[in-house]
């Protein structure tokens, strides 16, 4: 490890990085069309899935319509910030069920959506929807009694048919 305050030279690879923006942000559409509590996830670069706490039957090509057409309206991607009071006012806005939002540090990050989702996260995430690109669902499995697993995979992508 470099000594603190030795100066490096870092290299992004920006390809990469940024298909995972684009798919961290795709996954907040999927949550916004499935209106569900959130109780997992996974991202990669070229595919991600989340795990929902419903007993719901979910249509694979309803959900790909309704993210597609949220990735085409091209929606304004912004971050705002508030207090941990603020938070703790508004408990909806936390969807994930087993992750909470870290606290202590005076201010949560909230990533919106305008109009789409609002909700705590520090990740990455492109400017606009329209930056993402067309999805497929891929898969929708059973994972227990209350959990539906939904897999998005970018189109075009291996498995994405």
């Amino acid at each position: 490890m470099p000594a603190v305050g030795e100066q490096v030279e870092v290299a992004i690879d920006w390809e990469r990085r940024h298909a995972h923006m684009r798919m961290h942000t795709c996954l907040h559409l999927l949550g916004s069309v499935l209106r569900f509590g959130v109780t997992g996830g996974q991202i990669a670069a070229d595919k991600g899935r989340l795990d929902f706490d419903t007993q719901d039957e979910i249509d694979k090509e309803r959900v790909s319509e309704a993210v597609n057409a949220l990735i085409a309206a091209n929606h304004p991607i912004r971050s705002q910030w508030i207090s941990d009071e603020e938070l703790d006012r508004q408990p909806e806005l936390v969807r994930t069920m087993s992750v909470q939002p870290p606290r202590g540090a005076g201010r949560i990050r909230l990533l919106e959506i305008p109009g789409v989702d609002l909700q705590p996260c520090g990740g990455t995430h492109v400017a606009a929807t329209g930056e993402i690109g067309p999805v497929a669902v891929t898969k929708v499995e059973s994972k227990g009694r209350r959990n539906k697993r939904v897999y998005v995979a970018f189109a075009g992508a291996p498995g994405s048919a």
